[in-house]
């Protein structure tokens, strides 16, 4: 079957144009009911139609790269909706004292100084009351940094949502979850990563040639491509049930049962 014909694409296009309605609500929604839900969803966007182009060209590497990355901003973004005021401040300290350590940056091998760079009147900043009270937030006792936004991990952060929404809601995301170990290794480069990406670690399945390879990495890209859907439907479904729009909710819902009817009609 040609790459534009897999069923996995008529899912795939209609939670991306039902994100982008959820976007335009979220830039326009209170802050009190979905914090800093906007900047967050809105680079789930972007990062879905760069996996787009992924697909297409079967790069299937690269796709579960950009899936994580997909991954990990809607779970995000799901979490933040669980304590939108709390956690969308949380997320903002930590995004100004990053940007403040970003002014000065060094690189040093085996304690040989190779790189520094420090910004005008970056120690003054530094001690600012307010600007070492962020930076102070994110400092261990020991002076090393917390690069983390929040302690909890991507399953906590996961558990959390599904208190918060109901399984039915975040059944998409807990089935994202499978696209994480695969796309950890390869972000890694391991050993691991690259020989699951030529096919080599399928349990009693010889990959002999080319074809076969093909055949792997396809058939790995239409499952890649369903789980993100899987997780862009959870996404809106919780999305519009915070802002109120439930029609958003059904039609996310109906997106993938669409899916499935014509895929049993491809069998």
């Amino acid at each position: 079957m040609p790459v534009e014909n897999w069923p996995e694409w008529l899912f795939f296009n209609s939670v991306e144009e039902l994100l982008k309605d959820v976007i335009a609500l979220a830039s326009k929604a209170d802050s009190s009911r979905v914090g800093a839900l906007y900047p967050l969803i809105d680079s789930v966007e972007e990062s879905t139609s760069s996996l787009r182009l992924l697909a297409t060209k079967q790069a299937l590497r690269d796709s579960y790269v950009i899936s994580r990355v997909i991954y990990e901003a809607a779970i995000n973004a799901c979490f933040l909706l669980t304590a939108p005021l709390e956690l969308s401040n949380r997320a903002s300290v930590h995004a100004k004292q990053k940007a403040l350590r970003s002014l000065v940056r060094k690189i040093e091998i085996a304690g040989t100084p190779l790189f520094e760079f420090k910004f005008s009147g970056a120690d003054e900043l530094m001690q600012e009351p307010k600007y070492k009270e962020w930076l102070d937030e994110f400092t261990t006792k020991s002076g090393r940094e917390i690069t983390s936004w929040t302690p909890e991990n991507v399953q906590q952060r996961l558990e959390a949502v599904h208190l918060s929404f109901g399984g039915e809601l975040t059944r998409g995301l807990a089935f994202g979850l499978l696209l994480y170990r695969h796309a950890s290794e390869i972000a890694h480069g391991t050993l691991y990563g690259t020989l699951f990406s030529w096919g080599a670690m399928e349990p009693n399945r010889s990959l002999n040639s080319p074809d076969d390879l093909a055949l792997f990495r396809r058939a790995e890209l239409r499952h890649l491509l369903k789980l993100v859907c899987f997780t862009l439907e959870s996404l809106i479904r919780i999305c519009a049930s915070v802002l109120e729009e439930p029609l958003l909710g059904e039609s996310a819902k109906s997106a993938r049962l669409d899916y499935y009817k014509m895929r049993e009609k491809n069998v």
